[in-house]
């Protein structure tokens, strides 16, 4: 057990609303300004870590654990944008500290003989104060920007599994998880509350993921490695439609987070070649050939929508759409 302590100070200034109504720039009824060194909120608790193991064999193993953590920096992000906004943001007095409780239950079992690791956990996670924003929030040079965000509760649960194979001339390992990660938003009135009061899957979402390391080596002096990941496209907020209104061009959203941006695939390939292993040598050195995104798979890092000629238009965008080689040469004494 521990106890996590956060306290922010001035120089800052912190906006007062009225009470009972909803919190915006309308309601804005007083500044307080804290010097350098004054106290502006001050957050605590305790920390548990519990974890219990039951070996039922030499080579099998069960464990139980539950945690708590508490969280005093958090960060927003809009997936609306051409290029996703990040924000991070400090517990205040309108921000409070992200609380995490955590239970998972794991099966590991260990096989020596043909060099086999292998495990199966499952997890369930639920939080409080969660950060996020309001439709149509603005989150770069707001200086409100209490007046855009939400407090939300959430859940997080799923499975993982991992082969590991530590020795021998094939060895490397491969993961898959399934697991969801979904919000809940409810305010007292509609522009505190997001998809009708319904669970929505949080940014972090992606169902599934798939990562796969394998080495190879041919001899003492070339050896290979492959890597692939695969991971389910996260959540984006797209628009459905649009009307115009006086001339002006508005658009229709869809609920917070209901589409996704394609699939994220990636293979890189390296090839490494080794100095001769003279054990008077000064340093030993290698050779390492490899390429990154070795398909030049165009992944897409966000999705976004442009009006031409009264149509909706989208676009895909990637930030490395082609293999990128690299050689690198590296020694150790």
């Amino acid at each position: 057990v521990r106890y996590s302590l956060f306290t922010n100070f001035g120089p800052h200034d912190v906006y007062t609303y009225a009470e009972g109504g909803v919190r915006d720039i309308t309601t804005l009824i007083d500044t307080l300004n804290y010097a350098r060194g004054k106290k502006i909120a001050s957050y605590g608790g305790p920390e548990y870590r519990i974890s219990a193991r039951y070996n039922y064999s030499p080579n099998q193993s069960l464990k139980l654990s539950y945690n708590r953590h508490r969280q005093y920096l958090q960060m927003l992000s809009n997936t609306t944008a051409i290029a996703p906004t990040d924000v991070w943001k400090l517990s205040d007095p309108y921000v409070k500290p992200l609380i995490g409780d955590q239970v998972s239950l794991g099966y590991y079992m260990n096989n020596p003989k043909r060099s086999l690791e292998v495990s199966i956990e499952a997890y369930y996670k639920w939080m409080q104060n969660f950060l996020d924003y309001k439709g149509g929030a603005e989150l770069i040079q707001n200086h409100h920007i209490e007046t855009d965000i939400l407090n939300a509760k959430g859940k997080a649960y799923g499975l993982e599994f991992m082969l590991k194979r530590t020795s021998g001339k094939l060895n490397g390992w491969l993961s898959y998880t399934n697991s969801r990660s979904l919000l809940l938003t409810r305010g007292e009135n509609p522009t505190e509350t997001i998809n009708r009061g319904s669970f929505y899957p949080s940014n972090y979402d992606k169902p599934h993921a798939v990562n796969l390391i394998g080495n190879y080596k041919f001899n003492r002096r070339f050896s290979t490695s492959i890597n692939l990941v695969y991971s389910t496209g996260r959540p984006i907020t797209l628009p459905i439609s649009m009307y115009s209104i006086e001339g002006v061009s508005r658009l229709i959203y869809s609920e917070r987070n209901q589409y996704r941006i394609p699939d994220y695939l990636r293979t890189d390939l390296s090839l490494n070649i080794e100095g001769n292993h003279k054990i008077k040598k000064l340093a030993h050195s290698f050779w390492s050939i490899s390429v990154y995104n070795l398909t030049a798979r165009r992944n897409a890092y966000s999705v976004f929508y442009t009006s031409e000629n009264g149509e909706i238009k989208g676009y895909k965008l990637s930030i490395f759409g082609t293999a990128i080689p690299s050689l690198s040469y590296n020694f150790k004494f």
